[in-house]
């Protein structure tokens, strides 16, 4: 097995560089040519202290007597599991896999004889009543040398009890505990703090007479996927992680189990709304450390619970910011306090961490007029730490930093003016900043919204104001009239639009008084998705279970580094907002996306008459994984002129991005003049199939000259006959081009040019189709830059 060492020195400029690090400094590295899982240490006799690193194809035992120099003593080989869990109970350790098919049940290391060598064997017993073990998730060894077994193929996944004391490297079945599935467990002075991920739950069990398991309490973690558990160190706050992106670390007072009290939600700031995902986390003397996947190892101050800070970390991942990647595990319990932390992509990291207390911030905000408290209020210490909390509905925040010093604290709220006060933060020390803020005198914004070229009013136009931290919209009436009251001093980006009309944007409005304004729409078909303008999402046959488009500020989610639904819209458009299908702010890929049917999103009618030659340009958005790993999943874009239905652009490859922009002629498909026209976007993920399916939609927008707009009337120059129609051999084109030269254009159902052909000036006939495969086509005639659609010819 190939092992590449990077030791201390060597890598401490890459730290600096390229690994993100606050109060953290690296020692050494051991990068494995395998993926990594979990990590655990281990102090022998003699003091020395090991890292015991789970891979997927076995288990490293890594020598710390120097530190800087970590060096590999010992691997034990095993069957490939993406999971290992390790716990130590004198000289050995306990090693558990969780990948289906394995079988070797709990590893038992003897690591007496290290660092010259190391001892093994699989303990599999055939469990009375239960069967023969050969997974388990995962495995904790309480203070009085119990070993409890979670997530194993037995017990439907409940606590086993195994005695691993009497007689060291021999483990005993005791019993087991309740059969709910467990994915992992802590126990401290006989209370049982399990993990039951799949309910979403925190656990707390009595388990003093282990024939004799009892509940004591049961709390739902933020993200209903609880993951893991850890204890503070007076065992009267319980920290959990929910295995999903964007959550937090909860914090709950268990002091009674039977009234649990949430006391805080930690999440790391700098990569706050991100995707991240938080996996596992452990208490040593009231700090945090976290393994938090893509963010690598955290460190966070919660001698505070109600106000858990940041205050270390060192970033293992340099990928893609979501996903499960980075991060698996971190281990703070080591004699000299050095960091373990285990990389699934990169290997084994030593650090030296800096542990510091917090400099807490704190404080109630209140109405400098009414003396009541200001809900909403962002607070911000002005410097690089990531940092920052909004007040409660008593006006109440909490925030802090790692970093003690001198600071400019920022407190903004709509509707007050900006307050910046002056805070010295201390380590240790909590500061209480109490303020008021002056509310402002609001102003009122109205006018017309009137059509560029006729000074016609706009009915129902939309209209939408968008400040630093306000927020007004409204519709006008129908003479295009609109008004909003109370709006406060601000510098404003103006957005209106109507259904038939571009957007028109106004990047800044200074409103410090009253103000009326004319805003002058142009023609056309336009939809950023900032305003709903009639587009209707319906379901198909069959009727999809979920997943249906909705529009909104997308909630993205990830899988395994690459996005499935997309967390931001287009880049390029107005505002933040697009069709996604589903939007639940839950994090899994499978949790809102397309299911058991088709989903359908059609727009509002079109009139395309009045265009010479019609583009729609839009950005699609479509991924298709998971299920049983052949998706084979596709998004339709049709378009439809009330009497055929074409598609227009059908897409099949999967990717985690907003595609290259479409832009389709219209007449390639359908006679837009022959009656409304409406786009229509379509996706399923049909009944058997269960595949991930997220497709996303935004920038609408129809393009090209209108007929008015043109120097010349927009009629005919040319006139052209098809006979017969439909054909089986060829057919006859009669046309006339009078004075001009002109060009024969042939497209296929798929909008795909077969066939151009050069045109005389004057009329004649030619002869087409002979080669051409049965199906549907569509021509048209270009001659003086005008278009005659001919319209579509069917070889039978």
């Amino acid at each position: 097995m190939k092992r590449v060492l990077l030791v201390g020195l060597a890598l401490l400029g890459l730290a600096g560089g390229a690994f993100a690090q606050l109060n953290m400094t690296l020692l050494s590295h051991i990068q494995y040519d395998a993926n990594g899982n979990d990590i655990w240490g281990w102090v022998a006799p003699d003091s020395t202290e090991y890292a015991i690193m789970g891979l997927v194809n076995g288990v490293s035992i890594v020598s710390l007597a120097d530190p800087s120099n970590a060096t590999e003593v010992a691997f034990i080989p095993g069957q490939y599991s993406t999971w290992r869990d390790i716990k130590t109970w004198g000289n050995f350790a306990y090693v558990t896999t969780d990948q289906s098919g394995t079988t070797e049940g709990l590893t038992v290391i003897d690591m007496s004889n290290l660092p010259e060598s190391v001892e093994y064997y699989r303990w599999t017993p055939d469990i009375p009543g239960l069967g023969v073990l050969q997974t388990c998730h995962n495995l904790y060894i309480d203070e009085f040398g119990y070993c409890y077994l979670s997530g194993c193929n037995l017990n439907s996944g409940g606590i086993l009890y195994i005695d691993v004391f009497s007689q060291p490297g021999t483990p005993i079945y005791i019993n087991h505990g309740f059969n709910i599935y467990s994915h992992d467990v802590y126990v401290r002075n006989n209370r049982m703090y399990t993990s039951e991920i799949y309910g979403g739950d925190l656990g707390i069990y009595d388990v003093s007479d282990k024939a004799n398991t009892q509940l004591l309490g049961r709390q739902q973690t933020p993200f209903e996927f609880t993951h893991n558990s850890w204890l503070s160190d007076d065992g009267m706050v319980a920290f959990t992680t929910d295995e999903r992106a964007n959550a937090p670390i909860g914090a709950y007072d268990v002091s009674d189990p039977e009234d649990i009290i949430e006391l805080d939600q930690f999440r790391p700031l700098e990569t706050l709304g991100e995707g991240v995902i938080p996996h596992n986390v452990h208490v040593w003397q009231n700090w945090l450390i976290i393994s938090y996947y893509t963010d690598g190892g955290i460190v966070a101050d919660a001698s505070r619970p109600t106000n858990i800070i940041e205050v270390g970390n060192f970033d293992t991942f340099l990928g893609v910011q979501t996903g499960f990647n980075g991060a698996w595990g971190a281990y703070p319990f080591l004699p000299s306090g050095t960091v373990l932390v285990s990389d699934i992509n990169s290997g084994l990291y030593v650090l030296a961490p800096n542990y510091v207390r917090a400099c807490w911030l704190e404080g109630v905000v209140t109405d400098a007029v009414t003396n009541l408290p200001i809900n909403g209020v962002m607070i911000q210490i002005v410097t690089d730490e990531a940092n920052g909390d909004d007040t409660n509905a008593a006006g109440k925040y909490e925030t802090g930093l790692a970093t003690a010093g001198q600071y400019a604290v920022n407190f903004q709220k709509e509707g007050y003016e900006p307050l910046t006060v002056s805070a010295e933060l201390n380590n240790g020390v909590l500061t209480i900043l109490n303020v008021q803020m002056v509310p402002l005198t609001p102003v009122n914004f109205g006018g017309q919204v009137v059509d560029a070229a006729t000074g016609a009013p706009v009915p129902n136009a939309k209209v939408l104001m968008q400040g630093e931290l306000s927020s007004f919209s409204t519709t006008a009436d129908a003479n295009g009239i609109f008004s909003l009251s109370n709006v406060f001093a601000d510098d404003y980006e103006v957005i209106a639009g109507a259904w038939g009309y571009l957007h028109k944007n106004i990047a800044s409005l200074n409103l410090s008084s009253d103000i009326n304004v004319t805003i002058e729409l142009d023609r056309g078909y336009q939809d950023d998705f900032v305003f709903d303008q009639g587009w209707t999402a319906t379901l198909g046959t069959p009727a999809a279970t979920s997943g249906a488009w909705v529009r909104g500020e997308p909630n993205g989610t990830f899988s395994n580094g690459s996005a499935v639904n997309p967390n931001t819209d287009v880049d390029f458009d107005l505002g933040n907002a697009c069709y996604v299908t589903g939007n639940a702010n839950v994090g899994g890929i499978g949790d809102d996306d397309v299911d058991g049917g088709i989903v359908i999103l059609t727009s509002p009618e079109m009139d395309l008459s009045a265009y010479v030659d019609p583009f729609v340009q839009y950005n699609l958005w479509f991924a298709n994984t998971g299920g049983n790993n052949n998706p084979d999943d596709q998004l339709v874009v049709k378009i439809s002129n009330g009497i055929e239905t074409v598609a227009i652009e059908t897409v099949t490859q999967s990717l985690g991005v907003w595609r290259d922009r479409s832009s389709l002629r219209v007449a390639n498909f359908v006679d837009f003049t022959a009656g409304p026209v409406t786009i229509s976007v379509e996706t399923a993920d049909l009944p058997g199939n269960g595949h991930v399916v997220e497709a996303g939609f935004d920038a609408f927008l129809v393009s090209g000259d209108f007929v008015s707009d043109l120097e010349t009337p927009a009629v005919p120059l040319a006139d052209a006959k098809v006979l017969p129609n439909p054909f089986v051999g060829s057919f006859t084109l009669d046309y006339n081009l009078g004075l001009h030269e002109g060009e024969l254009v042939v497209h296929n159902a798929l909008g795909q040019a077969i066939a151009t052909q050069a045109l005389a000036a004057g009329s004649g006939l030619l002869s087409l189709g002979e080669s051409w495969a049965p199906g549907c086509y569509f021509l048209q005639l270009r001659t003086q830059g005008q278009l005659l659609n001919i319209g579509k010819v069917i070889k039978q």
